[in-house]
């Protein structure tokens, strides 16, 4: 999971992997709708650093008070 915390709710991707070493990212609020795909993971990952995106790793958590500064990952 991909993250954008810039915004009031957290914007999320989903980077899924397939069995031929292709990499295809998926919006969930979308309806799962393809973003972008590649068959390389780094070309994936710099698509997604170059808009802020954010790799979480475990549960999302924010902290309410401090909104527009650094997410916590549990």
């Amino acid at each position: 999971m991909w993250i954008d915390p810039s915004s009031d709710l957290p914007y999320v991707l989903m980077l899924i992997g397939d069995m031929d070493g292709s990499y295809t990212l998926y919006d969930p609020t979308e309806g799962y709708q393809v973003v972008y795909s590649a068959r390389d993971y780094e070309k994936v990952k710099d698509f997604l650093l170059e808009d802020e995106y954010v790799q979480i790793r475990g549960r999302y958590q924010e902290n309410a008070e401090a909104r527009k500064s650094e997410p916590v990952f549990v």
